[in-house]
């Protein structure tokens, strides 16, 4: 049986080597399986002491995981390598630099328990620029991801050129920006990608998100007649580009089709026949349409229902819950990957892998927006560990709140938050919004009345958290109220050693890139949020931002960038914390879509926090 992260971390500590060995292996991210031998001598890092053990009997059990498993024997004279090079040489790499060249002598023995391991950006709505693209493929290569989904059309724009209809590519027809990508772009990024060990998984989406198509073409609705030959011809375009030994799936999308949208389903069976014919795999997400006639199951890729129960022959790809992170906090982020499970249900063999997803549906100002606004990086980092080892359990109860700090459960949440925070220097001049929550010490109290600090109905429960959902918009199970009082309030006492201004990063709003203003309420200038949330310290108001959008809301606010709304992207308020008890104390009125408050200290020298006291 797998170690569990706090059993690595205490085994490692007991073998008694020197801390700076034992904080270098510890912070490895994703976290090896198998980490023996650890002692306090130290291998400085030579690329030319390293070479390639070719025997052995350990050497052949470890291949026989698969051609992804890798092992390291560290030695004071230098390393030898086995099984897959790329990952054995990552694994170095990090352990260098974390290490400052110094790395614990060790044997390392590690296999991914999913096979395949993504990332989703789509650049149908929001184009990105290549280059953009390929710093992140660099990034994914580093924590052992190897699968990259582009989505790659879209309502606002079809980003792939066509030659048999340069149509698609005409500014007219496309939204929010004309880039798309030339033919010699799209084949210039798959080499790249797969010089880093990455598949990339091209995702044409019909007959779904098709607004583009139409204006092209000017069809009102796709089962037009002509609409079937274009679609065949345009997917055998784009079969042309590619090799299945390199880039073995083709998606298809079929997902959210509207009724104008509606194809027969011989249509696709068609084109899916078509696709596999030239070798080619093909995924579709799920829900979605599902034509009969096809010879084999199509490959799902699931974006909802994760526990129902999936036909034994169905392959899958697991996209489910948090892992669309353009709706989530980046403090969030932690809870879904120390306690979802990826790949929940189904036969081991056809559960393919997880790909977490960037979608950012609402318009940006500028491509790099897409990196500021969603925590791409800290999901990375977080997630690595998630997809390359699995969990042993799913614990969806802790899915937007973690569990209370004495329960055993949270120390796990604990070790995964300190091995991310200690990627987090590797990112310098990268948006990497993750930091230390869980310090902290909340008690929440169900009443709309206006109370004194030590006279609020404070619950039992302790909450160590930065980011708090009294209910989640989207994790029934994870509440922490029956939202029946309208209203709770959030305490914690700030413990402080001295007189400080500090940095406090505050939100009541938690606003999400996709539709955000669609489902919730407008920001109102001089309020933290359009709900009536307040924030005091010491009883004295905390003055919330000058917001440079207040007011927008509804359907049309789409194509209008945010610009301060998350938190991300502006600057932290400045408080005053006296020496000694600091009260902090949040109201939060329940209205709209998310019912949430993130409020942390990014940086928590000199700091202390307690929960209230109970009457």
């Amino acid at each position: 049986m797998l170690k569990s992260f706090f059993a690595l971390f205490t085994s490692l500590m007991l073998m008694g080597f020197a801390q700076v060995s034992a904080s270098v292996l510890n912070d490895l991210m994703p976290r090896p399986k198998v980490v023996r031998d650890a002692s306090t001598e130290m291998w400085q890092f030579d690329p030319q002491a390293i070479k390639q053990c070719v025997a052995g009997e350990a050497i052949a059990k470890l291949v026989a995981k698969g051609k992804e498993a890798y092992g390291l024997i560290i030695t004071p004279s230098g390393v030898e390598w086995y099984g897959n090079e790329r990952y054995a040489m990552v694994t170095l790499r990090q352990l260098a630099a974390l290490g400052d060249g110094k790395i614990p002598c060790c044997t390392i023995e590690d296999w991914p328990t999913l096979p395949y391991r993504g990332m989703l950006h789509d650049t149908g709505r929001n184009w990105q620029p290549l280059s953009q693209l390929k710093m992140q493929l660099d990034w994914l290569e580093k924590y052992k991801f190897n699968c990259f989904q582009w989505h790659i059309t879209d309502n606002h724009g079809w980003r792939l050129q066509s030659e048999k209809y340069p149509e698609l590519s005409h500014p007219q027809n496309l939204d929010r920006t004309d880039h798309y990508y030339t033919q010699a772009e799209f084949k210039a990024l798959i080499a790249y990608a797969k010089a880093r060990g990455i598949t990339v998984i091209p995702e044409l989406d019909v007959p779904g998100h098709s607004a583009t198509m139409r204006r092209a073409f000017g069809v009102k609705k796709m089962s037009e007649p002509k609409m079937r030959g274009i679609i065949s011809e345009l997917f055998d375009e784009l079969l042309t580009l590619l090799d299945p030994e390199v880039t073995p799936f083709i998606h298809i999308g079929s997902d959210e089709v509207k009724p104008h949208e509606q194809v027969p389903g011989e249509w696709i069976v068609g084109w899916v026949n078509q696709i596999e014919a030239k070798g080619f795999k093909v995924v579709a997400w799920g829900p979605g349409q599902s034509p009969k006639g096809l010879r084999q199951p199509l490959i799902r890729q699931y974006w909802m229902g994760r526990q129902v129960r999936r036909p034994e022959n169905e392959p899958y790809f697991d996209s489910q819950s948090s892992y669309y992170i353009n709706h989530v906090d980046p403090l969030e982020l932690l809870a879904a990957a120390t306690y979802q499970k990826p790949c929940l249900t189904g036969s081991v063999e056809n559960r393919l892998g997880a790909i977490f997803a960037v979608w950012h549906d609402d318009a940006v100002a500028k491509p790099e927006d897409i990196l500021t606004m969603n925590p791409a990086f800290p999901a990375m980092v977080l997630y690595s560990d998630s997809f390359w080892n699995g969990r042993e359990k799913d614990q969806m109860r802790y899915i937007g709140n973690l569990p209370p700090p004495d329960d055993p459960e949270f120390s796990l949440a604990m070790e995964l938050e300190r091995r991310t925070l200690a990627q987090k220097p590797f990112f310098k001049g990268l948006p990497f919004d993750f930091y230390k929550q869980t310090q902290m010490r909340w008690r929440m109290a169900e009443t709309a009345e206006t109370k004194p600090f030590n006279e609020l109905p404070w619950s039992q429960r302790i909450i160590a958290q930065g980011t708090i959902y009294p209910q989640h918009f989207f994790y029934a199970q994870t509440n922490l109220t029956n939202g029946k009082s309208g209203c709770v309030w959030l305490g914690t006492v700030v413990n402080s050693d001295a007189d400080r201004t500090v940095e406090m990063i505050a939100d009541c709003m938690n606003y999400s890139r996709s539709d955000g203003r669609t489902r919730d309420v407008a920001l109102v200038q001089g309020k933290w949020n359009g709900k009536g949330a307040e924030i005091y310290l010491n009883g004295k108001p905390v003055p919330p931002p000058q917001w440079k959008q207040p007011g927008l809301q509804g359907r049309g606010t789409i194509e209008k960038p945010l610009v301060d709304e998350p938190w991300m992207v502006r600057e932290p308020v400045r408080v005053q914390l006296k020496k000694g008890r600091n009260e902090l104390l949040i109201k939060l009125p329940r209205k709209g879509w998310k019912w949430s408050a993130t409020c942390f200290f990014p940086n928590d020298e000199g700091l202390s926090f307690e929960a209230p006291e109970l009457k």
